[in-house]
């Protein structure tokens, strides 16, 4: 019968371990990729804190 899914894994032995290769895609980018979150998360807190500031003052203004 034959495999219609399989991980590529052959055998559970140690050689085995040692020959294979990342099993996710974009291995290695994972300090790129955090730094671009932590971007992108900073500039929305300011865009929200600017967001927040005008509304309160448009408030503040109407008293």
């Amino acid at each position: 019968m034959e495999n219609v899914m399989s991980t590529g894994v052959e055998s559970w032995s140690a050689e085995s371990f040692a020959e294979m290769s990342a099993m996710s895609p974009f291995v290695g980018s994972e300090v790129i990729l955090t730094v671009v979150a932590v971007v992108v998360w900073i500039v929305w807190q300011i865009w929200q804190i600017k967001a927040e500031n005008a509304g309160y003052d448009e408030l503040e203004a109407k008293l």
